[in-house]
């Protein structure tokens, strides 16, 4: 299949939200090319060129799978790119791929896999070690790329016994690409640096071949500068956190945990979840006018909004279960249509201030208490959002803040003066360290 080809102005003019409420015709006329009539199993309708790395990729692939089955569904239906790490589910991620690689042909699957370190990478040797242990547990001779998991800094990028491993891996067939991955800078540790400057310094670098990173409707004034970077050096990208609609429901889910309790909420939280029940309810009568729900019909659109950008792969996505597969492939070869920018330009609007961009700093800087923000709220978002409570609540005890969140509700909201974006971050901080620390 041919890659889709990339034409800027007409991307920008598909997909911007900033002044598409007016002069727009019906749901009903844009939804045809969408339309799901599908009567075979959904399966991938659209492959790219995966930067300079010679693989045609599938628009959507698996992100860390935790289920054979659902896995082998997935490549029986035209997924081509499984992504995973030595950390994901200590290894049985990789362990699962490997066993469900035996039955296809390896040669038409692209592996991604992760190595991680805090701060800095051990000694070659062990580099090398580690690398070969993650081809034991998949099962296979070689990994199409070896990223460093999460970068935080651009100091890591440079790794002499990272890049001196993987060299000695790229002569002996066993690694045939280097990546990076990338949420944003650890605040604590450099004040400075910020999403977009590590990943600037990894396309600078000429290293890597591979860049994954966060993307959706939300941050596009962050990534897509990236994209393009990456477009101009033949980079391939791969995309996570492109759905960030669910989280905007925090306030619901704590509220509702009080009131199971049999707790009242305080002054502050109850001011603020006010606001956004009205919000809420300016939002719902703007999407009764499109006949949208707030959760599949919001997280269709946010899909098809990356879906629609070219120099966006393929999007990642943790597929849990079968009905996900058939929800989220039968969207594969979508484009972002007018009623989508609409709904997303809605949501934007009403509910924009409850969602914290992953991989913006600008709060951070101004918090008299260092607290890492957005590293916090991204921690929530896999506790609510992807409920993987485990991995959320261990990430987040690593910080080890020993501060207790009242102080944000006390604090001054030198956090929310600083945001561009206008996020309630206080009461979010709040309640997303009050379920991160089970209080």
């Amino acid at each position: 299949m041919e890659a889709s080809k990339f034409n800027r102005r007409k991307f920008i003019t598909r997909t911007t939200l900033g002044t598409l409420g007016a002069g727009l015709a019906s749901a009903g006329s844009f939804a045809a090319g969408n339309a799901d009539t599908i009567k075979e199993p959904p399966s991938i309708r659209e492959y790219r060129k995966f930067g300079d790395t010679g693989f045609l990729v599938s628009d959507f692939s698996c992100g860390a799978p935790g289920n054979e089955a659902v896995l082998r569904a997935l490549l029986e239906r035209g997924v081509n790119l499984i992504d995973t790490g030595e950390t994901y589910m200590n290894g049985n991620s990789e362990r699962i791929i490997g066993r469900v690689l035996q039955d296809f042909d390896r040669s038409k699957i692209f592996i991604n896999s992760k190595l991680y370190t805090e701060k800095e990478f051990p000694p070659k040797k062990e580099v090398l070690e580690r690398s070969y242990q993650a081809m034991e547990r998949l099962q296979t001779d070689y990994i199409d790329c070896m990223q460093i998991h999460s970068a935080e800094d651009s100091r890591i990028l440079k790794d002499e016994a990272f890049h001196s491993a993987m060299e000695q891996l790229k002569k002996e067939g066993r690694v045939r690409h280097v990546g990076v991955s990338c949420h944003g800078n650890n605040w604590a540790y450099d004040t400075e640096e910020s999403l977009d400057t590590i990943l600037m310094s990894a396309i600078e670098d000429g290293r890597f071949d591979v860049i994954l990173l966060a993307y959706n409707f939300a941050n596009a004034g962050i990534a897509e500068k990236i994209l393009e970077a990456c477009d101009k050096r033949g980079i391939a990208t791969m995309i996570m956190k492109s759905n960030p609609v669910h989280i905007f429901n925090i306030f619901e889910g704590r509220m509702t945990k009080l009131a199971d309790e049999g707790k009242e909420a305080d002054a502050f939280l109850q001011a603020y979840y006010d606001k956004y029940k009205l919000m809420e309810e300016q939002a719902g009568t703007f999407f009764a006018k499109y006949g949208i729900s707030a959760g599949g019909d919001l997280k269709k659109a946010a899909s098809r909004y990356v879906l629609s950008n070219p120099l966006a792969h393929t999007t990642l996505w943790d597929f849990q279960n079968f009905d996900e597969v058939d929800n989220m492939l039968q969207l594969s070869g979508q484009k972002l249509t007018a009623n989508d920018k609409s709904v997303l330009n809605g949501f934007s609007k009403h509910l924009g201030h409850t969602i914290c961009r992953i991989g913006c700093n600008d709060c951070e800087a101004a918090c008299p208490h260092h607290f890492p923000v957005n590293k916090i709220l991204r921690y929530n978002y896999y506790f609510s959002v992807k409920k993987q409570e485990k991995r959320a609540m261990t990430k987040y005890a690593s910080l080890n803040l020993n501060k207790p969140p009242e102080l944000c509700l006390d604090c001054e909201g030198y956090c929310e003066q600083a945001c561009r974006y206008g996020v309630w971050t206080r009461p979010l901080l709040a309640a997303a360290r009050k379920n991160l620390e089970m209080i």
